[in-house]
């Protein structure tokens, strides 16, 4: 990354407010972390979030984004949009299908720009003075994007999906959310780990989560009370027995998780005061 990359993501990633702060601007007392887990294709997930962080008041912010994949989505995103759109275009045509009934089509323009995590976490941090944190790795980030998106965006694969049904993201996404849910509660603990075999093996995946559960606990330890928010992917918040997720290694500060779905029953406790 250049220089002039390393000083923009600083900004992006810069912090509304100083982490110090005290309790009683949150109106709360003591700390609390809560872990909320994301689809990321969710197409409603920023008004989702946006109501869940004005009803939770956090005081500290900790995102699922890397500074550079900040940096290159602000940078890229218009040219990849483009490059998408031509290709998706040209392909419907040919298939003489229409590319606008495809979820999985908006599914990669979500990919393609900023996150709404960050995006909604960035707009209550200004309205409110909390400190927000991007928390990934810029290198695993850029590792990925290297090593997927010109795959993602290839005619191959864009004509593989407008050749089968089109999915309706709405409800893949609240699918998602309902395999999520059955995963945390259950008790069946073989469950995650069976769902996190094909990763936890991974050195590089373990290496990612490792260097999320330190950002977070820094970010924890940093606040002197109120509660503190991790926003990110669903998976990295499964466990016991999961193959040391994010939500294992963090487990000593008795973090509460929930997932970002409208549903009361995916709400594993009211948001306040502290429980």
């Amino acid at each position: 990354m250049t220089g002039a990359a390393l000083l923009t993501t600083k900004r992006i990633c810069a912090k509304c407010n100083d982490l110090s702060v005290h309790s009683e601007e949150s109106g709360m007392q003591g700390k609390e972390l809560l872990l909320i887990g994301t689809v990321h294709r969710d197409p409603d997930g920023a008004a989702k979030l946006r109501k869940l962080l004005a009803e939770a008041r956090p005081v500290a912010l900790a995102v699922e984004v890397s500074p550079y994949g900040l940096f290159y989505r602000q940078k890229n995103y218009r040219f990849l949009l483009r490059r998408l759109m031509r290709r998706v275009k040209r392909l419907a045509h040919d298939l003489k299908v229409s590319w606008r009934d495809w979820g999985q089509i908006e599914a990669m323009r979500i990919q393609l720009q900023i996150p709404f995590e960050y995006r909604m976490a960035q707009r209550y941090c200004r309205d409110t003075g909390a400190a927000i944190s991007c928390i990934d790795s810029s290198l695993w980030s850029k590792s990925w994007i290297n090593d997927h998106w010109q795959q993602l965006l290839s005619s191959e694969n864009l004509k593989g999906l407008l050749e089968h049904s089109p999915a309706n993201l709405a409800e893949e996404a609240g699918r998602e959310y309902k395999i999520a849910a059955l995963l945390f509660k259950s008790p069946e603990r073989s469950l995650s780990a069976a769902f996190t075999r094909p990763w936890s093996a991974d050195r590089n995946w373990q290496k990612r989560e490792m260097g999320l559960a330190k950002m977070v606990e820094k970010t924890y330890a940093r606040v002197q009370g109120g509660r503190v928010a991790y926003v990110g992917g669903w998976q990295h918040l499964l466990g016991p027995n999961a193959g040391g997720t994010l939500y294992e290694r963090i487990e000593h500060l008795h973090p509460r998780r929930m997932l970002l779905d409208d549903s009361p029953s995916h709400t594993l406790c009211s948001l306040s005061p502290l429980c």
